[in-house]
């Protein structure tokens, strides 16, 4: 029976309950060959299992942007669709040359998060300069340790988690040093101005992941403030909208942030925290999931059990 056949029975009974609920989903890479989540930050999602997961949506779910998502769950009825939306982080090239051919061929609907930092020339985040140097053999051991104070016997995913905890500043300093090591950025790192317009042109949402990918729970009022706002004016003279939804940098954010974002003008906040959206959920404060590199059945499954843990926990 595999996993197929209990995911299909699950959503079966699933939607028809009264429970008001949806779904965020959180890609970011998607390309071949398939990245390895093991030696990987942001592995790539093979363009054939993207294609396959959003075959799966189309077939089983409503697909709605990450701006009527909330209202989409509030509105649902017994027997129908469970909404879901589907957003990306992190201004990749695969975003524009891979992933939104895909999503046009299928029909559906997406949100991006952009930060703008590359939107005028090439431009990489601290991760994947330390991607580049780990996978290149760049850093010895002594390098590692007098880099960020971490053993040559660390992991990738632990070397970044400790460079996640230093303070910007010292974190704007690893990545300088990362980029003596790597050499400048390679010319197609990041999203273009064009290819924003692109995306744009072509219907889908923008929303805005903050200019410096900071997370925001470490920054004091004032940081926080200027972090929700600096940058953002660019993505509007790209878009020709001002963006007023947010996705938290690392998926990161609280009630603190939430209100700030609230006053800052925007309407719909996403973390990465991995649960459904209910009615009761602060719109400033939705989960979402980030879809396995497995198999459609898996990821069918994941849905499901994430629906389930939902409805177990509200009221209908």
């Amino acid at each position: 029976m595999g996993l197929r056949w209990p995911a299909t029975l699950g959503l079966w009974l699933l939607r028809r309950s009264r429970s008001r609920l949806g779904l965020a989903l959180g890609y970011h890479r998607v390309g071949d060959p398939q990245g390895d989540p093991s030696r990987e930050l942001v592995p790539a999602l093979a363009s054939e299992r993207f294609a396959s997961q959003l075959a799966h949506l189309r077939r089983h779910y409503r697909l709605v942007p990450a701006s009527e998502l909330h209202e989409a769950v509030r509105a649902r009825r017994r027997g129908q669709p469970f909404p879901v939306a589907v957003t990306f982080d992190d201004d990749l090239s695969s975003h524009a040359r891979v992933a939104m051919p895909l999503l046009r061929q299928a029909g559906i609907p997406a949100t991006f998060f952009v930060c703008g930092a590359s939107l005028g020339g090439p431009y990489s985040f601290w991760w994947e300069r330390l991607q580049r140097a780990l996978d290149h053999g760049s850093l010895n051991a002594a390098e590692r340790g007098a880099l960020i104070g971490i053993g040559g016997g660390s992991s990738i995913h632990e070397v970044a988690g400790a460079i996640q905890q230093l303070a910007p500043e010292e974190r704007d300093e690893v990545a300088r040093r990362l980029g003596e090591v790597v050499g400048p950025d390679p010319g197609e790192s990041g999203l273009r101005a064009k290819d924003l317009r692109i995306l744009v042109e072509a219907g889908f949402e923008v929303g805005f992941h903050t200019l410096r990918h900071d997370d925001l729970r470490a920054l004091d009022d004032v940081a926080l403030d200027a972090a929700l706002t600096e940058g953002r004016s660019a993505i509007e003279d790209v878009t020709g909208k001002r963006p007023d939804l947010i996705a938290y940098p690392h998926g990161s954010a609280d009630v603190r942030e939430a209100a700030a974002a609230r006053a800052a003008g925007y309407v719909g906040g996403f973390t990465m925290k991995t649960e459904a959206v209910g009615p009761a959920t602060d719109p400033l404060l939705m989960g979402r999931v980030e879809p396995g590199y497995g198999s459609t059945s898996r990821f069918a499954l994941e849905l499901v059990l994430l629906l389930l843990r939902g409805a177990l926990k509200r009221e209908p």
